[in-house]
């Protein structure tokens, strides 16, 4: 049911809504980026655990990342499908 009040609220918005909308995130999330601090991220881990990670990071944990990175986008693109 749910569905259908999704398929009805897209018929109501135009392209040039849908662009406003994903921009406005995009311009949000930039700058929510630079306003928030980051510095406690340096304090994670020490130098010696970054290079046993980085040298421990193979080409199998590069696909899986490549697999998260695609099906997110696929979803924001079926998404965006359903507004077009």
């Amino acid at each position: 049911m749910h569905i259908f009040l999704l398929i009805e609220f897209a018929k109501d918005l135009s392209k040039i809504d849908l662009i406003g909308i994903i921009l406005g995130h995009i311009i949000f999330g930039i700058a929510l980026t630079q306003i928030l601090d980051w510095s406690w991220l340096k304090n994670l881990m020490n130098e010696e655990d970054k290079e046993k990670m980085l040298k421990g990071y193979n080409w199998k944990d590069l696909l899986v990342d490549i697999s998260i990175i695609s099906v997110v986008l696929g979803i924001l693109f079926l998404i965006i499908s359903a507004f077009i």
